[in-house]
């Protein structure tokens, strides 16, 4: 009976083909698992996070992060955000639900995604952070809010110093749906200065809400 296992092995990899590159570091060896090579998915265990310390502001109440920073983890967020490699966000989002446990119990109402300007979305054909948002909100048996709109198409923060970035995102996002009194998780890939999360939390805490929670992916501020 074991020659019945090749052509089924075959008829599984034609089906879900073994990717040839790892997502994390682009390597040829390619991956079984979590779309990671075992050398990067070792990585990956040593840049684990967790519960940390929300942007300096005020605004946002608690923050986790599934990871620092860097080797693998900038891989992952690089394909989702820039190539359109939407099967990453399954495995993103569980290491993000996993970092919230350092933040329970926590009370929570909705997830809500950084949102992403029109032009940028049809750019990029699709939304990471609403993906991301997406599935978290799933894990947690939630409603995905979509609270908040890009009004301003910015300059990118990634190209932009710390004191640019606070400026640039000045009156970027609006408040389109009701959130009096909510308690709400905003969701996010990478948090570099805290920008960004600010000035959502700024539209939000003004509509209202009761508090504001920030969960990445990943973490890469150095304004600590």
């Amino acid at each position: 009976m074991v020659w019945l296992k090749r052509p089924a092995r075959e008829l599984v990899n034609l089906v879900y083909p073994r990717r040839t590159l790892c997502m994390g570091c682009g390597s040829q060896a390619g991956f079984e698992r979590d779309w990671l090579c075992e050398d990067c998915r070792v990585e990956l265990a040593r840049r684990w996070y967790g519960a940390g310390q929300p942007p300096r502001g005020g605004l946002i109440d608690g923050a986790a992060f599934g990871y620092r920073y860097g080797g693998p983890v900038a891989g992952m967020v690089h394909h989702l955000k820039y190539h359109s490699a939407w099967q990453l966000a399954e495995p993103m989002a569980r290491a993000m639900v996993g970092a919230l446990s350092g933040l329970r119990p926590l009370e929570l109402d909705g997830v809500v995604p950084v949102p992403m300007h029109k032009k940028r979305l049809r750019e990029r054909g699709g939304n990471h952070a609403a993906l991301l948002a997406e599935r978290v909100a799933a894990a947690l048996a939630l409603p995905r809010i979509d609270a908040l709109e890009r009004v301003r198409d910015t300059a990118q923060q990634a190209l932009l110093s710390n004191a640019e970035r606070q400026s640039n995102l000045e009156n970027a996002f609006a408040l389109v749906r009701d959130v009096a009194g909510m308690r709400l998780l905003l969701v996010d890939d990478v948090c570099t200065t805290g920008a960004t999360a600010n000035a959502c939390a700024a539209a939000l805490r003004e509509g209202g809400a009761a508090s504001v929670v920030l969960l990445c992916y990943a973490e890469a501020r150095n304004d600590k």
